[in-house]
């Protein structure tokens, strides 16, 4: 990867007083994440609001029901509901583990590569520690919020619905798959947002790659409720808990190689001064 900025590719720069590690004004980044953080605050005392509701009132609300016939009673083609269903077949335990193993194997195998062939490789190794630690950490969070919330899933039998699957007998708020896909996706669309990415010059493949990962993001909660699974406000409360996973990994991913980068400056600058 060729950047203007960063002739070598290396990805991450030496951190000044002016700039951060991808090479942005750290002035303006930290106005922008003052507003990150409390914005952080205000979503993450919703959300234990609404799963403190949800354990108190496990059943649907009138907007669950509305909102699913509204979905289920749609015609559309036979072709368009598969296409539409893609992100739920592919974000379930399994296929979606083999997915991610895949992907960090394969940034930590660049990495590796890069390393042997003396190329600059930490972007790599911390791009597949981060998608490796996020992913599977918020999956854990996710399990156990859900057991904690104890609402049950939506019944056919009871909530007069069409189920497309087999009933699973899990704790259903918040939803996974939309928790799952925020955190997954919004990782890889995270990473392939930085500078060196977006001026690597076969970029056009990134934004097909980003393309279906937009689409995935907006699809996952209208498949699990025309699926049957999940409520509207599981779907949304899915979203919101990705959403708090996600930035907070992001914060950690940003202090780490900002650490990281410092370090190893500072012991480059040491060896300089005893060489001189």
């Amino acid at each position: 990867m060729q950047s203007v900025t960063n002739p070598q590719g290396k990805g991450l720069q030496t951190p000044t007083s002016v700039n951060t590690v991808g090479g942005e004004s750290r002035r303006n980044t930290q106005k922008r994440r003052r507003i990150e953080v409390a914005l952080w605050f205000v979503g993450m005392l919703v959300f234990i609001v609404t799963c403190v509701i949800m354990h108190f009132h496990p059943r649907p609300y009138a907007i669950d029901l509305s909102s699913t016939h509204a979905v289920q009673d749609m015609h559309l083609p036979a072709w368009l509901i598969f296409i539409l269903s893609i992100p739920s077949i592919i974000n379930n335990p399994f296929p979606g583990e083999e997915i991610l193993i895949a992907l960090v194997a394969g940034f930590l195998l660049i990495g590796l590569i890069r390393h042997l062939r003396k190329l600059p490789s930490l972007t790599w190794f911390m791009s597949g520690i981060f998608l490796a630690v996020t992913v599977a950490s918020s999956a854990g969070l996710n399990a156990l919020l859900d057991i904690i919330v104890g609402r049950p899933r939506p019944d056919p039998r009871i909530d007069h619905i069409h189920l497309y699957t087999p009933l699973v007998p899990y704790p259903t708020y918040p939803s996974g798959h939309a928790e799952h896909d925020v955190v997954f996706y919004g990782c890889l669309l995270y990473l392939s947002l930085n500078k060196a990415v977006r001026e690597w010059k076969y970029y056009w493949i990134v934004v097909i790659f980003q393309i279906y990962a937009v689409f995935d993001l907006l699809d996952i909660g209208y498949s699990r409720i025309y699926d049957g699974d999940h409520w509207l406000t599981d779907v949304l409360g899915g979203y919101l808990e990705g959403a708090l996973y996600l930035f907070f990994f992001i914060f950690l991913y940003r202090w780490a190689t900002d650490w990281i980068v410092r370090r190893r400056q500072k012991k480059m600058d040491e060896k300089k001064a005893i060489a001189g």
